[in-house]
């Protein structure tokens, strides 16, 4: 009775991968549909990067993290004026911005939801999406406008087929996964096997370079600024690089890569080990005290996820 009941286990679950998979390559299907069956796979599976992936695809993604495929060029215009003659939807030029702002005034973050992009691709619309750009940068844009003129309002715009493509990158993404699952599970494998020990990592592993790549992109939000990182895995350069950008002290950094790869963090849980943990605090502290270029609450964000990524836990 045992033996039916795993052989049943798995032919569920292999059923669900193979239907997904069919689902993806029939252009008929909606994607919101597909990603909450792959939520059942991710239940079966017990993966937790799964699940909260498909999580933030389905509900929308918060101002902390986002994907770089949803990280999109976009063609800023605006309404600029000398108080008495104005143009409207005029392209703004840049080439006066320093390369740091003018990437990030030519960059469109999409948080929505996927149900929220396909309405948009099948409403009706003028085929863009439109971001407003804060006042705040206003008075930079306007640095190269001649006659007296200066920047009224501004927005960014990205193209329909740029949301196409975003969609696009989700099925294939997710397809890329499946396919690789595949093979990992094979036809016999007993897909309990899989929820635990190294093979749920590995599991892990298939999934996040199939998704993310090498490399998790994380957004730290400070008031109107941002700034965009990668930290691949094990990449200590990189995750001091974003240490320091945010004020971090050099021999700080050195005592964190003195204890990260030796302190007793806990992957399975993801929790932190005693000594980082500790070298957190410390920093908090130093937040507090506005030692840091930004806010508390982005300064914790910050360490949780940088760190977190080091350890390959996002």
């Amino acid at each position: 009775m045992g033996v039916s009941s795993n052989t049943t286990t798995k032919n569920k679950t292999m059923r669900i991968i193979e239907e997904i998979i069919d689902e993806l390559t029939d252009k008929n299907n909606h994607l919101t549909d597909i990603l909450i069956k792959t939520k059942v796979l991710a239940h079966k599976l017990k993966n937790k990067e799964l699940k909260e992936w498909i999580d933030s695809e389905l509900n929308g993604y918060s101002s902390n993290s986002l994907p770089i495929y949803r990280m999109l060029s976009c063609q800023v215009i605006g309404t600029m004026s000398n108080g008495f003659q104005r143009a409207k939807n005029y392209p703004i030029p840049l080439n006066g911005l320093d390369e740091e702002l003018r990437d990030e005034i030519t960059r469109m973050f999409l948080f929505q939801s996927i149900s929220t992009l396909d309405d948009f691709l099948t409403g009706k619309n003028e085929g863009k999406m439109v971001n407003v750009i804060s006042p705040d940068f206003y008075g930079y844009l306007s640095k190269d406008l001649d006659n007296g003129y200066y920047i009224e309002y501004a927005e960014r715009k990205i193209d329909r087929l740029q949301i196409v493509q975003v969609m696009t990158s989700v099925k294939t993404k997710l397809l890329d996964f499946l396919l690789k699952l595949c093979e990992e599970v094979g036809d016999t494998e007993d897909i309990k096997s899989l929820t635990e020990g190294t093979s749920k990592d590995k599991i892990s592993t298939l999934f996040n370079s199939a998704v993310f790549g090498s490399n998790t992109t994380i957004i730290i939000g400070d008031h109107n600024t941002q700034t965009v990182t990668n930290i691949s895995k094990g990449n200590f350069e990189a995750l001091a690089k974003v240490l320091n950008e945010n004020g971090v002290d050099k021999n700080e950094i050195d005592e964190l890569h003195s204890i990260i790869d030796n302190d007793n963090s806990q992957t399975d849980t993801r929790e932190f080990g005693d000594k980082v943990k500790a070298w957190m605090t410390k920093m908090m502290t130093n937040a507090i005290n506005s030692s840091w270029k930004i806010g508390i609450g982005a300064a914790g964000q910050l360490l949780a996820d940088s760190i977190a990524t080091y350890y390959g836990w996002k």
